[in-house]
């Protein structure tokens, strides 16, 4: 049986993806954004950091393909990359060049206003759901019988019923101001920062015939190494024949948002491997920064207060730092999660919200734990230390180190980057063994300490030319 009306404040990935879950049990389903959509995959303000790299991992594909079939096919067709990142990129992380091989994880790769368009076109074609745009919401409306309990969204011009109200508005959310309003403390949060910060430009990638035959990379990853690279770099492709080149730098090092500062940075990264390639390419638009990019947890799981009908999803509830690119994935499982939550205990119970908060931050501290984990191996990362991230850090360490040499270990990373598989996996008794093993034999037999190669080794095996259209 479907209930009358839900209201999901916010038209971004996570609000788009929790109102297809609640089309199944609501008679109407309003989206409501400040925004106007544009026509097509265009930058809008609402999405500021849409101009930057965004990664759909390989568990955020799966779920937006179960929520909108038709999603993957659609993306193909408009230009989007299924990318191996295994294969089809040039990675350079630790002490050396990964391996190339097929990590059986394929990817799709392409701008984040064409992901969000076509999501938004799947979204809109459902009868029941209706995108509202231009409508700020000014705070919630609630009634008092007993518990508390939302019963509508405050408009600029009056307001409009709901049985449920979603708060999908990001790391800007209002929430705890409009919780504050109706006398309810906001739930506590912890936050994490590594005072990290973007500098991204886009290119028009090359013709195949100026790709020297060489260079087989799809793509570009290159990680920092301390203390003398504190910027890390990537390359996307993306439809179009573009590409989009991301500086990242840690611990303050924010890199350059002038165009001959960002060129000078590219040449400064581990490798000169980015700044080549885009010598080959035409610039096609300005830099674009960005600084908002700690890590915030607000624990709606441990919130004391009640307020029935009321939930919050995506940046408004976890917001990681985004270098990580897990912020579209856990939006889409969270809405998953939302699904199997109002299977067991129904749209309007009681229980529907502390039991979906519950659910969702046993989802996200997964995510949580890697994000906040690697952040708090850089100098000056504010936030409350776990005791013991360091024996985390350190077995980690160790845990790459082994995986240079064994392809079951690269696999289970691989996994777990992607949210196939639980980080608990890294502790299985058979991986420990391996890792102490390898660790072992390190110490037993050292080895020499050579330079990296500033590209990585060329490869006769498969004609992948990077430049592609």
């Amino acid at each position: 049986m479907t209930m009358q009306r839900a209201v999901v404040i916010g038209g971004s990935i996570a609000g788009l993806c929790t109102a297809r879950v609640l089309a199944d049990y609501f008679d109407r389903v309003t989206v409501l954004d400040r925004d106007s959509y544009p026509a097509g995959p265009l930058d809008r303000a609402g999405v500021p950091q849409g101009r930057h790299v965004h990664a759909l991992l390989a568990r955020g594909r799966r779920d937006l393909e179960r929520l909108f079939p038709g999603f993957e096919q659609r993306m193909l067709a408009a230009g989007a990359h299924e990318i191996d990142f295994g294969c089809d990129f040039a990675t350079l992380r630790g002490a050396s060049w990964a391996v190339r091989e097929e990590s059986g994880i394929r990817t799709l790769f392409a701008s984040r206003t064409l992901l969000e368009t076509i999501v938004r076109d799947l979204l809109r074609a459902l009868p029941r759901v209706e995108l509202i745009e231009r409508t700020a919401v000014t705070g919630l409306i609630a009634e008092r019988e007993g518990r508390a309990r939302v019963r509508a969204v405050r408009l600029a011009d009056g307001e409009l019923p709901a049985e449920l109200i979603v708060d999908a508005t990001g790391r800007g959310s209002k929430a705890p101001d409009w919780l504050r309003t109706l006398g309810l403390e906001p739930p506590a949060e912890t936050l994490v920062d590594s005072h990290s910060g973007y500098a991204t430009r886009w290119y028009r990638a090359p013709e195949p015939a100026r790709w020297p035959a060489e260079w087989w990379w799809k793509g570009i990853w290159v990680d920092p190494q301390e203390p003398e690279h504190m910027t890390a770099g990537v390359l996307f492709p993306v439809e179009g024949g573009r590409w989009i080149v991301t500086i990242a730098g840690i611990a303050g090092h924010y890199p350059p948002s002038d165009e001959a500062g960002f060129s000078a940075a590219l040449g400064r990264l581990r490798s000169p491997i980015i700044a080549h390639a885009v010598q080959l390419a035409e610039p096609i638009s300005p830099v674009y920064s960005n600084r908002a990019m700690a890590n915030r947890f607000r624990h709606f799981e441990r919130w004391p207060e009640r307020l029935d009908g009321f939930l919050a999803v995506g940046d408004a509830v976890c917001a990681f730092n985004p270098v990580y690119g897990q912020g579209m994935t856990t939006a889409a499982g969270a809405a998953t999660l939302l699904a199997e939550t109002l299977d067991r205990v129904g749209p309007t119970s009681p229980a529907l919200p502390r039991t979906f908060f519950r659910a969702q931050a046993r989802f996200l501290g997964d995510a949580w734990s890697l994000a906040t984990g690697a952040d708090f191996r850089f100098p000056g990362t504010t936030g409350a230390r776990p005791a013991l991230i360091g024996v985390f850090n350190r077995y980690l360490d160790a845990l790459f180190n082994a995986a240079a040499d064994d392809a079951d270990l690269r696999r289970l990373i691989g996994e777990v980057i992607h949210m196939l598989r639980r980080p608990t996996a890294f502790f299985a008794p058979s991986v420990l063994g391996l890792v102490a093993r390898a660790t072992l034999g390190r110490v037993l037999q050292p080895a020499a300490a050579e330079p990296v190669p500033a590209l990585p080794a060329a490869w006769r095996g498969v004609d992948s030319p990077g430049a592609t259209t």
